[in-house]
């Protein structure tokens, strides 16, 4: 569904600018204005979006936090839109800031949710679960249902492994987060969170050396 008042608005700048600038500096400068409005659409649709994952990846949420931001409010539809505000929860999560990334998902109407929408939202919430202490079996659930829509999503795996770990299922962890480099490697936040997982795991099983490796692999690939 297109959002019309930031399609429209949009528009007409890209429209209004040129000739601005062309009643302002003479009409050479129309061309000025029309090579602007195209970087500018081009900066807004691609440029910034990648740049945003780009941040978030490198764990630098605070820039992927506003970059994200302004993706959500200029957004030309409503599901970009929610992407948008979908990846700022995640932002909030990594961030720590637990209220702040369980009001980004209580504003969004699960109904509208696509499934690949329905997937981050499902992982976001049973993360902030998690994360909070609350039920830790409402946050398998959660996830759970992620994994069913999207079970080859490695950041999923993870989720449900810390929850599987969360309700005492260790070996059931251990298997997932095993299972997550299937599809190849895995970016380095991604990857250091995996190992902190797993020797958690197998220090929760006594293997004291297993739980030693997977720290020390965890410290060199944090970011």
């Amino acid at each position: 569904m297109w959002h019309l008042g930031h399609l429209v608005g949009w528009t007409l700048g890209c429209v209004l600018a040129p000739l601005l600038l062309g009643s302002m500096f003479g009409p050479r400068w129309i061309a000025v204005g029309v090579v602007c409005a195209l970087v500018a659409t081009l900066w807004l649709l691609l440029l910034l979006p990648r740049s945003a994952h780009r941040a978030f990846e490198a764990a630098r949420y605070v820039p992927a936090t506003r970059r994200y931001r302004v993706i959500e409010s200029l957004a030309f539809t409503r599901r970009r839109a929610r992407a948008a505000r979908l990846s700022r929860a995640a932002c909030q999560l990594a961030r720590g800031n637990r209220a702040g990334a369980d009001e980004l998902l209580a504003a969004i109407d699960p109904g509208e949710l696509d499934t690949s929408e329905r997937v981050v939202w499902l992982n976001n919430r049973s993360c902030a679960a998690l994360d909070a202490g609350r039920d830790v079996h409402e946050a398998l659930a959660l996830v759970d249902e992620a994994t069913v829509l999207r079970p080859d999503v490695p950041a999923v795996q993870h989720t449900r492994a810390r929850a599987l770990l969360a309700v005492g299922r260790i070996d059931d962890a251990i298997a997932v987060l095993d299972s997550m480099r299937s599809g190849g490697e895995l970016p380095l936040r991604l990857e250091a969170d995996r190992c902190r997982e797993l020797a958690a795991a197998w220090e929760r099983k006594g293997q004291r050396d297993y739980a030693d490796d997977y720290r020390d692999r965890a410290r060199l690939h944090a970011i």
